[in-house]
């Protein structure tokens, strides 16, 4: 994967948030800062930043994808009723190993996300 300028824009946009946005909020972002970029351009370089592992894909239970510039272990939990994503600061468990020993495969990662209703929707 070489150098583009949209990429560096865009990992500068997830990577300057935790909010976990959707791609249309990436493209109103990097609009702000590239009127010119097209919705498609966006599309094409999270499905090629998150296949790298550059970036981390969340879906959701709402029919939205989130994105995830942080990849460094760690878990997720999406409200069910609005659909937040937030990262979870719990110690990530090591279940390579155990699945490894279970299937005699080699392990690349694993992803955990918890779902349930956050604190807000709770309070409503």
């Amino acid at each position: 994967m070489g150098y583009s300028r949209q990429r560096e824009m865009m990992l500068s946009v997830l990577r300057g948030t935790s909010s976990h946005p959707t791609a249309n909020e990436i493209y109103d972002e990097m609009r702000k800062r590239d009127p010119k970029i097209s919705l498609g351009t966006v599309y094409r370089n999270l499905a090629l930043l998150s296949e790298k592992g550059t970036i981390r894909r969340i879906d959701s239970d709402h029919d939205s994808v989130h994105y995830d510039g942080c990849t460094h272990p760690h878990y997720h939990f999406i409200c069910s009723k609005c659909g937040a994503v937030s990262d979870l600061s719990v110690t990530p468990i090591n279940l390579n190993t155990a699945v490894e020993e279970e299937t005699g495969g080699k392990v690349a990662g694993h992803t955990l996300v918890f779902y349930g209703e956050c604190e807000r929707c709770i309070k409503f």
